[in-house]
């Protein structure tokens, strides 16, 4: 054999030493990435949920866009990867160098996919994620359609805007009684701590007379005439809140 087969043959091993390292990381985070996403599929405000519906998320229009990118280009990079480990399975020999050669240079530009999108489902996963208002109970503050980012964090304070289900649903009201406040809901309005709050009751509401209990929220839309909140369905408990409301990222009001 000449010395150019020799050092093509050389330089194809280093190759295949480097190709392997990325097949076995690659492979190694996808796992990570698969456990992780079958654990977070229990989290509502997941992105990347299997089984969800414009109903079943409060975030439908963004998951779709995320979830849709980001399958894609896992999609493509899974591919490459099973093309690089199909090139290194067969005999060293110089037919097959230059294509080892450009599928380990795409391989190794898409080493990061995993890796980045174990990043995502750890952040969308445990700290922060989208929400869109659906509705005008919020307006002027939050309009219909209106995208919000949204924290897990779950030291809830007055006046903060809470996202959280109620009956399968969900919904974005403004804190306005704190676990603690002497709470009185009655057919003339709504008092906090002997103040009134909001004079307009609806029609079938729920009245309350005494302390709100420990890990309970009484929530009101800004909205008053047109909210379904704590007047109607009554206290928030804090199981039911999924997060707060810490950024506006649209302005659907002007």
């Amino acid at each position: 054999m000449d010395f150019e087969g020799n050092l093509i043959i050389e330089e194809h091993q280093k190759l295949m030493k480097k190709s392997s390292f990325l097949i076995i990381s690659f492979f190694l985070f996808l796992t990570i990435d698969i456990v992780l996403f079958v654990i977070l599929q229990k989290n509502d405000l997941f992105m990347f949920q299997l089984n969800r519906s414009s109903n079943s998320v409060p975030n439908p229009m963004v998951s779709d866009i995320f979830s849709f990118i980001f399958y894609l280009i896992m999609i493509f990079a899974l591919v490459i990867y099973l093309v690089l480990l199909a090139i290194c399975l067969h005999k060293v020999h110089r037919n097959n160098y230059k294509l080892l050669k450009t599928v380990h240079n795409i391989a190794d530009f898409f080493s990061i996919v995993p890796v980045f999108l174990l990043v995502i489902f750890i952040i969308n996963g445990f700290f922060f994620s989208f929400a869109q208002v659906d509705g005008e109970s919020m307006e002027p503050t939050y309009c219909n359609n209106d995208l919000v980012i949204i924290s897990y964090n779950k030291e809830i304070k007055n006046s903060e805007i809470l996202i959280f289900k109620s009956e399968d649903k969900f919904l974005i009201k403004k804190v306005i009684g704190m676990p603690g406040d002497e709470l009185l809901v009655d057919q003339t309005g709504v008092y906090i701590n002997g103040d009134l709050i909001e004079d307009y009751i609806p029609l079938n509401h729920e009245y309350f007379n005494g302390i709100i209990p420990e890990k309970n929220y009484f929530v009101l839309g800004e909205n008053r005439d047109n909210s379904l909140d704590s007047r109607v369905f009554g206290l928030v408990s804090a199981e039911d809140v999924l997060g707060t409301v810490i950024y506006k990222m649209t302005d659907n009001c002007q």
